[in-house]
């Protein structure tokens, strides 16, 4: 039975639930644990499977046809021209193909749900409730206890004296109900999501693999709860070392030493706090000692009918004898002996992977006791589908099952997407809907007026209008024949409409659909089969997920991440900063060089001098330390000690902390490279630790005795290292690869090796002596009396030591020494969060290191270098401001020494980052008994907390992490991967635009970006960084009136935007736009009123939420899509508004007075942004006041140069003096070098290319450009002329005076996460935004949040007008909001799990392989579906158009001119299967060529394939060959050649006086006839629409080796689609269907074409003189056509396929 706190709103959501241990609960809310992935059951496939077929628009307008021929046909309403079965055959066909496979599908599901939820668990219960109770389900089993946990034998564990047997009962996974105790074995699923209670390992850790929930495949380590020492039923040696695995105990004291629990002492204790031990148990929520903190103990029942049922039952009859539950969870009367039973309270079901919150209620320690409770997190949660690594065996509780789990609450299904494609099929399904209906009334009228007209004529059909008997059926024997029963009148308009609607049906053609998906299916194939895209390295090929293939032709942005998809991911530790040097080789730059400042060869001496010491020269001795009392005169205070001395082997403070800090401040566990795991239980606690105890790297390598002196230790041997530092035997699994980084360097280079940690905290092998050895400091450090600045000061190299790390022979401290194990206890993590942006852990050093508490910590420069956090910055404030003079000067040496140290790595961190490396700052703070003490209460109470924990765990940190010492910086490198830069720099070339959105600081991501060459040298950066909101949004809005005053946003121009209303074409055209907007916005409206007052019934309250906010984006949409004027409006008169108040704000005053800089020269000229001069000009600067120290100008230099990084002031002035300035200038005159006078009357009306209508071809260039060109290129004067006439002539030096072209200046925009919150959510903001994005040739957004990633893409999807193609691609969790967002999501396979994999459309390896995605899959799959669809529309409207001819001669009667069975096998074969081999093999430009020239891609955003004007081409040659076929075949078989056959009468010529045998007259052998010609003319259609044709190799049907790949590979497509599935298949089908006919009834529609294929096909010679007259002039019209279009107005890709093709000549 489930219990909440309170419920939440009347829909009684849970806002957490109370768990006791032992007791499963199976009421609501709880769920069971079976999985259901299925959709339907036997009752339901049927009607559900059918309403999902008929979703689509297609199959539905095919029901509603037939349904209205059925209603034509077998009634009087109207006459059907076509018989229904026609229609809905080959529908139910289509539709049970489509069953068939979702049944398929399906049944797979249920296959895989019953061998999941069946999968056999191991639960513990008693042995005597197991016996006597059957297994709970439909069918009653016998319970069967696991043979493989104790070989199936029963644990007799002792409870109060006596003993209690404990049964391991194997259980189906689906029947684990939460409150079960659960084993699990390793290397096995975790069954459900379960709190951690006991385990194999030391300490009670876990190992587990989260790779089926996150993707992620490095080890996580899972800890028990830290519980209190002892607890009521334990014996003295069972306290706080075996109790729950020893968790930590609270009190500040070293927690003793940890041995791994037996099984027996795990079961043992588990059974005693629960209900398999205390059957009659209190829950320990009702102890009355803790009535302060008890929750509301009635049973919740939810609001349903029966629920209210039940509760009414239970008041009513309930209270004669209370049942088990009620009772466990009764307050005891006082006086009463109860026994109480832990118990769980948890959060409710969520689908936060990496979050949970709750606790464990203990059992009191004595009668009358409060029950304590202990914390619960992450941390000592498995979540199902975690598997068990490392780890023998494990205990949990279980918390969440089945649907409550949370890898089912985040296994929600991939957001469909609808392809651009499919709308445009849509669109032009409708389009045709449209021509249909004209086309249907016209026929409808036509029909009504020929039909009145010629009524008196039509006695043959029935009409007369005097019914009277007519003169000659009185005669004779005709007496006896009835008068006819005359129809006085024709079918008005209403019935010929629907008449013709049944015969003009095939319109829309059936087989779109079907063949679409055979088509996608094929493209998908294809990618997945693509060499060219396969990894070898990691064996993984690109895989395609989604059915929008062709939306990869039409991409117009791309969005990426840049760690692990710009780059590896493989993170390599290449560079430091500590004592003011920097370590570590400098690595090369792709950045610019600085102006003014030339590169100069630097020799080996003033390398290592300087900035490049080797990353080994790190250990370098430090030196003898001085006494404390020299070190500080003003703090020796309270100082006892004198002549402090530390050995002169040991490091500088700050290199040894450094090193701690790498070693110690991270989540990294030791993995075990194997495990065998041993199934047996040991019959005592002797033979426990061989095979039970999986012992760790710890106790492997050599672990230290609780009572250890503070003297050196006997050193033990060098352990062996693994490539990544790991011990021999073991691995390093890391959360992030910079972690992994981190601590392997720290092994390898440094020798700090990380051998394990469990719950007594981190264990490392030092090679290094310890400062902390020292009596002295450790007594200073405790007491006060010495601080980490004082020690560093102390430790710190001399300024006239810089030989120490300098040179080839340094000698460093561990050379020669054997490393020393340590073990630091963790007493708190505070974990890395996206507000902080640092992690820190509190840790107590070992005992022969003094027992030092300190804070260990390590985050980013800007949550670092902060005067919150680090008190040397607040120093750096105090003594110099940006624009004043230094007010003072550092007041000791040891403010001196750490303003020195601070300098250095700020001018280092520039460096690093201008290397593109990625940077963290580490820092230490040391704090006192007391201090740590007072902390780790507050930190438990905020650990302990179930409302708002993440909250005040936040807090508890910004509390401790405050006056850090920072002691140094690292930098690591991740590569770019291969073909990066090439690859951005193609997709350039094919005007894609590329936006890079990181999580990187800004510097780091400058560099990346001219290295991957998303930046270029010449480029002028815009760079929006942080600082307060109004300095942000000035930036901005200035930017963006540059960009309209130079001409770049013309549609904010104030003459655009007031130009008056009017009256003109352009107002005429638009009418039909804006009774499209009419439309949209009325069924916007419906769609409100529906969901708010109708749909919302039904809809969860997330789900109407959900709808709301969607239904709201799309009514904005509207509104800016009416009338964009007004929005545009709104942000110029916004930006002016933002500019005056950021002038008028005295604040900026400084600012006026600087000298306005020219705008066109600061555009021109090639300046670098100033972060990398900033950089380059502090080293420089650093290196001088090392020379001299006693320049105080130089050091007040160096100050400014570090505080333009660090202080607020930077950032809030932080604007681009080229936007300060408003000054207006004048847009020089846009001129062309095109004349489009040249262009002709067919360029303009039908060339679809808008660069060939627009004139810009080399034939419409002016005469003086030609005559340039035509110039040798060897004379200078032509080329001189040529340069100037393309603007690519140098600009001269900015003093002069000229004026240019300002589009040609290349900018990039860099925009930071922090500066994105001032900006993103207000709609005029964000437009201003991303209009000044649009200028911009590249945009990289640093420091950005998932969640700000996505804003970033529906930002660019909302305010692009039509609505762009967008690409997202990244490899972490944290792209998955992006990719989702996109229209199409790409996921690499990298190092950060498969989660961006499993959330995208496609897959690749690597990012270089983006380009054959796009430029080859993409442009070809575009180009052959817009092929495919067109020609399905054409091959119907070909036939319609036929049929609609012969109307005419048949008096608009609705008689059929093609047999109806022989139409509807005209969907599938008359030019089908032709179409459908042209849309997977056809290919208009080589691959080689397509690479070489990037920019044909642009073909597909063009809509070049697909547009309106290639439709109205398509169109006009369907009308011109409809018209030939019929008028080119019909006479000649209409009149005497139509009623003979070959051989008889006047063709054979044997008998003038007879006229033939008549037998080839009749309408079936007239409209086969056509029919016939109508297959040749599309099967050629498609020959001619074909780029390449497949002539395969012969024999073509044969598997012989040596001939091509295979015989797939040998096979002609073109000639077999055309042959054999087009033309050849037609015979068969025709002598199939007149052999059906003449077998079948009599009585059947088959039976009417018997004998026609024989008389067409064998008897008429007229036949096959039609066949070579009909396709031969509609062959001749389409030749013509595309002759001339190719002539006079091209497209690009005609243009490139000449080019291509002379290339191969």
């Amino acid at each position: 039975m489930g219990l909440r706190n309170k419920d939440k709103g009347a829909g009684g959501e849970e806002e957490q639930r109370i768990i006791d241990f032992g007791h499963p609960e199976v009421q609501p809310p709880f769920a069971d644990n079976s999985i259901k992935t299925s959709k339907y059951t036997l009752l339901s496939f049927f009607p559900y499977s059918i309403r999902e077929q008929f979703r689509r628009n297609g199959n539905i307008y095919f029901l509603c046809i037939g349904l209205l021929m059925i209603l034509g046909y077998y009634t009087d309403l109207f006459y059907s021209a076509i018989a229904p079965w026609t229609t809905l055959g080959p529908l139910a066909f289509v539709v049970s193909i489509s069953l068939v496979q979702e049944a398929y599908t399906d049944a797979q599901r249920h296959r895989s749900d019953k061998a999941t939820n069946n999968h056999p668990c191991v639960v513990l219960r008693r042995a005597g409730e197991m016996d006597q109770r059957p297994v709970r389900g439909k069918k009653k089993k016998s319970r069967k206890r696991d043979p493989r946990v104790n070989q199936g034998e029963d644990l007799k564990i002792k409870v109060d004296g006596n003993e209690t047997p404990i049964a391991f009962e194997s259980v189906s996974r689906m029947n684990i109900c939460a409150g079960d105790i659960v084993f699990v074995h390793n290397r096995e699923m975790v069954p459900a999501d379960l709190i951690l209670l006991a385990s194999a390992n030391e300490g009670g850790s876990a190992y587990i693999e989260t790779s089926p929930i996150d993707g992620e495949t490095n080890l996580k380590l899972r800890n028990s709860p830290q519980f209190p020492t002892k607890r009521p039923g334990m014996t003295s040696s069972q306290s706080n070392s075996s109790l729950f695995n020893g968790g930590q105990d609270d009190s500040f004291e070293d927690p003793p030493s940890q041995e791994a629990e037996s099984l027996r002492q795990a079961v043992e204790r588990v059974v005693n706090m629960s209900l398999l031990g205390h059957p009659d148990g209190i829950c320990a929520l009702a102890n009355p000692a803790n009535a302060d903190e008890r929750p509301n103990l009635e049973p919740h029942v939810k609001l349903t009918p029966k629920g209210t049922l039940n509760k009414i039952w239970r008041r009513l009859f309930g209270n004669a004898k209370k049942d088990e539950n009620d009772r466990r969870r009764s307050v005891p009367e006082a006086g009463e002996h109860v026994t109480y039973i832990a118990t769980l309270t948890s959060e409710p079901p969520n689908t936060h992977v990496n979050n949970y919150i709750g606790k464990l209620t203990l059992p009191p320690d004595a009668e009358g006791a409060r029950s304590d409770n202990v914390p619960l997190d992450a941390n000592n949660i498995l979540l199902r589908g975690a598997v068990l690594r490392n780890t023998e065996w494990v205990i949990g509780l279980a918390c969440f099952t089945g649907v409550d789990t949370k890898l089912v609450m985040n296994s929600v299904a991939t957001p469909s997407k609808f392809s651009r494609l499919d709308m445009l099929i849509n669109r032009t399904v409708f389009l045709v809907l449209l021509i249909m209906i004209i086309c249907i009334c016209s026929l409808g009228a036509a029909a009504v007026h020929v039909n009145g007209e010629a009524f008196d004529q039509l006695w043959y059909a029935g009409y007369n209008k005097y019914p009277e008997p007519w003169p000659y059926f009185n005669l004779g024997d005709a007496s006896n024949i009835s008068n006819p029963e005359w129809k006085t009148s024709t079918q008005n308009f209403l019935q010929n409409t629907l008449m013709f609607v049944t015969l003009l049906s095939n319109f829309i053609p059936l087989s779109l659909y079907v063949s679409v998906e055979i088509i996608t299916v094929m493209m998908m194939l294809y990618i997945s089969w693509d060499l060219n895209m396969y990894h070898e390295e990691s064996d993984t090929p690109a895989a395609a997920r989604s059915t929008i293939v062709t939306d990869l032709g039409l991409v117009e942005y791309i969005f990426s991440d840049k760690t692990g998809t710009l780059t590896c991911n493989v993170m390599e530790y290449k560079r430091c900063s500590v004592d003011g040097h920097a370590f570590g080789m400098p690595v090369v730059k792709a950045a610019p060089q600085i102006a003014g400042i030339p590169d100069q060869p630097i020799d080996d001496a003033d390398l290592f001098s300087d900035s490049a010491h080797p990353l080994k020269h790190l250990l370098a001795g430090s030196g003898p330390v001085p006494s404390l009392s020299k070190v500080d005169e003003t703090d020796k205070s309270g100082d006892t000690s004198a002549g402090l001395k530390c050995r002169s082997d040991t490091l500088t403070f700050n290199a040894e902390m450094f090193l701690r800090v790498m070693s110690i401040c991270h989540t990294v566990v030791v993995e075990k490279d194997h495990v065998v795991p041993s199934y047996e239980q040991a019959a005592d606690d002797s033979s426990r630790k061989k095979k039970w105890n999986l012992k760790s790297p710890r106790s492997r390598l050599g672990s230290e005795d609780s009572n250890v002196s503070k003297g050196p230790r006997a050193p033990p041997k060098k352990a062996k290292k693994k490539n990544d530092g790991a011990p021999e035997g073991y691995a390093y699994q890391a959360e992030s690869p910079d972690e992994g980084a981190l601590v392997a360097a720290a092994s390898c280079e440094y020798g700090f090796q990380l051998l394990g940690r469990n719950s007594s905290g981190v264990s490392i092998s030092c090679p290094c002596p310890s400062l902390l050895e020292n009596d002295d400091v450790v007594k200073g450090l405790k007491n006060g009396s010495m601080t980490a600045k004082m020690l560093a000061a102390k430790t710190a190299p001399t300024s006239g030591a810089l030989s120490k790390y300098s040179g080839t022979q340094v000698k460093t401290v561990d050379d020669g020494v054997a490393p020393q194990s340590e073990t630091w206890p963790v007493l708190a993590i505070n974990k890395f969060d996206s507000d902080r942006k640092r992690m820190s852990v509190l840790v107590r050093s070992p005992p022969e290191l003094g027992s030092v508490s300190m804070l260990l910590c390590k985050g980013a420069d800007s949550s670092m270098l902060i005067k919150e956090v680090c008190e040397g910055v607040r120093m750096l404030e105090n003594i110099v401001d940006k624009y004043e003079a230094p007010k003072a000067e550092p007041e000791s040496e040891a403010d001196q020494s750490e303003l020195d140290s601070l300098l250095g790595i700020q001018a280092h961190l520039g460096e690093f980052a201008s290397e593109g490396l990625r940077t963290l700052v580490l820092g230490v703070k040391i704090l006192s008994d007391e201090d740590a003490e007072l902390w780790l209460s507050k930190f438990k109470d905020a650990s302990t907390s179930i409302e708002n924990r993440d909250k005040k765990l936040t807090n508890v940190a910004y509390e401790i992490e405050k006056d850090l010492h920072i002691v140094g910086a690292t930098a690591i490198e991740d590569k770019l991967q291969d073909g990066v830069p090439e690859t951005i720099a193609n997709l350039e070339k094919a005007g894609i635009k590329l936006w890079v959105l990181t999580g990187d600081k800004r510097e780091t991501a400058i560099e990346i970006g001219y290295s991957t060459k998303v930046l270029s040298p010449k480029m002028h950066l815009t760079e929006v960084v942080d600082g307060p909101a109004q300095s942000v949004k000035a930036l901005v809005a200035m930017e963006l009136m540059r960009h309209i005053k130079i001409g770049n946003l013309p549609d904010y121009q104030r003459v655009v935007l007031e130009e008056p209303k009017g009256f003109s074409l352009k107002s005429f055209l638009n009418c039909l736009a804006l009774m499209g907007n009419w439309r949209r916005k009325t069924w916007l409206a419906w769609r409100h009123f529906y969901l708010m007052r109708i749909k919302h019934f039904w809809l969860s309250r997330d789900s109407l939420y959900d709808h709301v906010e969607d239904l709201k984006e799309e009514i904005e949409a509207e509104k800016r899509r009416a009338d964009p004027r007004i929005q545009r409006s709104k942000v110029r008169e916004g930006a002016l508004e933002i500019i005056k108040g950021f002038w008028n704000d005295p604040t900026h005053s400084h600012l006026r007075e600087k000298h306005d800089h020219d705008i066109e020269a600061s555009i021109v000229l090639d300046v670098p942004p100033a972060v990398f001069e900033r950089a380059k000009t502090a080293k420089v600067s650093i290196k001088s006041r090392r020379r001299s120290e006693s320049s105080m100008t130089e050091v007040t230099r160096v100050q400014k140069l570090a505080l333009a990084k660090v202080t607020l002031a930077g950032s809030r002035d932080g604007l681009d003096e080229e936007a300060l300035s408003m000054q207006s200038y004048r847009p020089t005159q846009e001129t062309t070098n095109f004349d489009k006078r040249k262009r002709n009357v067919f360029e303009k009306l039908f060339a679809t290319d808008k660069d060939v209508r627009h004139g810009k071809l080399s034939k419409h260039l002016k005469n003086e450009y030609n005559d340039a060109l035509s110039l040798d290129e060897k004379e200078q004067s032509g080329k001189k002329e040529i340069e100037s006439m393309i603007g690519s002539t140098p600009f001269p030096p900015p003093k002069h005076k000229v004026h240019f072209d300002v589009h040609s200046v290349k900018r990039g925009l860099i925009v930071e996460g922090a500066a994105l919150k001032h900006l993103l959510g207000d709609p005029v903001l964000e437009e201003m935004l991303f209009a000044v994005a649009s200028c911009s040739d590249s945009v990289i957004a640093c420091r950005v949040s998932p969640i700000q990633k996505a804003l970033l893409l529906k930002m660019v999807r909302k305010y692009v007008s039509p609505t762009p193609t967008t690409l997202a691609i990244g490899d972490g969790a944290n792209d998955v909001g992006m990719i989702q967002e996109a229209h199409i999501g790409i996921g690499v396979s990298g190092l950060e799990g498969q989660q961006a994999v499993n959330a995208s459309d496609f897959s690749i390896a690597q990012f270089r392989f983006l380009e054959s995605l796009l430029l080859i899959h993409g442009r070809w799959n575009f180009m052959r579906m817009s092929k495919a669809v067109l020609f399905f529309f054409y091959k119907n409207a070909a036939l319609i158009g036929t049929m609609m001819v012969f109307s005419e001669r048949c008096l608009h009667s609705g008689t059929p001119l093609y047999d109806p069975w022989v139409i509807s096998v005209f969907n599938f074969v008359g030019g089908s299967m032709p179409i459908v081999l042209m849309a997977v093999f056809d290919r208009d430009l080589p691959r080689d060529y397509i690479m070489r020239n990037p920019q044909v891609y642009q073909s597909g955003p063009n809509n070049e394939f697909l547009s309106l004007r290639m439709f109205i081409r398509w169109v006009f040659i369907t009308i011109i060959q409809a018209l030939a076929i019929y008028w080119f075949a019909a006479p000649a078989i209409q009149l005497g050649g139509g009623v003979t056959s070959a051989f008889k009468g006047l063709m054979g010529n044997w008998d003038r006086d007879v006229p033939g045998d008549g037998e080839g007259g009749d309408m079936k052998v007239f409209g086969t006839t056509i029919y016939s010609q109508l297959i040749y003319v599309v099967t050629f259609k498609a020959l001619f629409e074909t780029r390449s044709l497949i002539h395969g190799e012969f024999p073509t049907f044969t598997c012989k080796r040596g001939k091509g790949e295979g015989w797939l590979n040998r096979i002609g497509y073109t000639w077999v689609g055309v042959t054999w599935f087009s033309i050849l298949f037609y015979y068969f089908f025709l002598f199939t269907y007149q052999l059906i006919g003449r077998r079948g009834p009599k009585t059947a529609t088959f039976f009417q074409f018997v004998f026609v294929t024989e008389h067409v096909m064998n008897m008429r010679s007229i036949t096959w003189m039609v066949s070579m007259l009909a396709p031969t002039i509609c062959v001749i019209f389409d030749v013509t056509g595309k002759v001339m279009g190719n002539m006079f107005f091209p497209t690009q890709t005609q243009i490139h396929t000449e080019i291509a093709a002379r290339e191969r000549t």
